[in-house]
């Protein structure tokens, strides 16, 4: 990545003798930004069309996912927040921040861009400024102890606003679960004839787990209703029937 500077008027040094630190200084402000970027695309197929199983395709998903893992090697945890950045779908991507600073984007290419370049559709793209997050990364990372007792899973259907950013409703499903939840995912967004119009329903895929003691059916339910109380209030979210 290369970000232009302000234009500097530089002549070049007299190699007959070494430059002088003024000239050195000159030259090295006419040198164009280079941060460091870390960045991934997802587009095609994960799974092919099998019987009695459709294809399923790479996109925004899989570009959070690994945008998380890279997170995670840093030993930082991003806030995610709905954004627009240019070059990305409108409604489909978002800013990756740490300590209140953005170090990043995830999101779809914007569909004109995949068009002119001849790439399918969806495309799931993001994309680090990596001398950000390595500042905003802690000295040493201490690993985190590997659950050893069984988890729950629980899928959750919630009836929304169209207006309503995915990634805000899952952050607010994940702060109503509380620390029970180990890990969220949104599987589906469906927007049919059987919904309002102007709603659609987001489905999150819920993995419960507890560090001390095997969980019931019934904790994880509680954390689940918890979490859609919470919704509801928020963005006055429904569950789908």
């Amino acid at each position: 990545v290369f970000i232009s500077v302000k234009q500097v008027k530089v002549s070049f040094p007299d190699i007959s003798a070494r430059p002088s630190d003024a000239e050195i200084k000159a030259l090295n402000a006419s040198i164009p930004v280079q941060p460091k970027r870390l960045a991934g695309i997802f587009l095609g197929n994960r799974t092919d069309t099998q019987p009695g199983h459709k294809s399923v395709r790479f996109g925004v998903q899989d570009a959070l996912y690994a945008a998380k893992l890279i997170g995670q090697e840093a030993g930082v945890s991003f806030e995610i927040k709905q954004a627009e950045p240019t070059g990305y779908h409108p409604g489909r991507s978002a800013e990756l921040f740490v300590d209140g600073k953005v170090v990043g984007f995830v999101g779809e290419i914007s569909p004109a861009i995949t068009k002119q370049a001849d790439l399918p559709r969806t495309v799931g793209v993001f994309e680090i400024d990596l001398d950000a997050l390595l500042e905003a990364a802690p000295e040493s990372v201490v690993a985190k102890p590997i659950g050893t007792l069984p988890a729950l899973t629980q899928d959750l259907s919630l009836v929304v606003s169209v207006d309503v950013p995915a990634l805000e409703l899952m952050n607010t499903v994940r702060e109503g679960c509380g620390e029970l939840l180990e890990d969220i995912s949104l599987t589906d967004d469906y927007r049919g004839s059987n919904l309002a119009e102007g709603m659609k329903s987001l489905t999150f895929a819920l993995r419960f787990r507890a560090m001390d003691r095997t969980l019931t059916q019934v904790q994880a339910s509680e954390a689940r209703d918890h979490a859609v109380a919470l919704a509801s209030k928020k963005f006055k979210a429904e569950i789908r029937a």
